[in-house]
């Protein structure tokens, strides 16, 4: 079974490659809210804005340093 990717922000149902494109955590949620309201993919996101991928496994292990 292959494992399930997080590749999005659910609250404002945007992909992080929709995000990816506003440059910085900052301004994507200056633009949209992303990650303001359950917080659950500001993890991913801080590693999205920091790696450059837009989809990670859902216990990527990078994601401790970016709680």
């Amino acid at each position: 079974m292959d494992e399930e990717l997080v590749n999005r922000c659910e609250c404002v149902n945007k992909t992080f490659e929709q995000l990816k494109v506003y440059g910085t955590l900052d301004e994507a949620q200056e633009a949209t809210g992303c990650g303001r309201e359950c917080e659950g993919c500001m993890p991913y996101l801080r590693l999205m804005f920091a790696s450059g991928e837009t989809a990670f496994d859902l216990d990527d292990p990078r994601l401790s340093s970016y709680q």
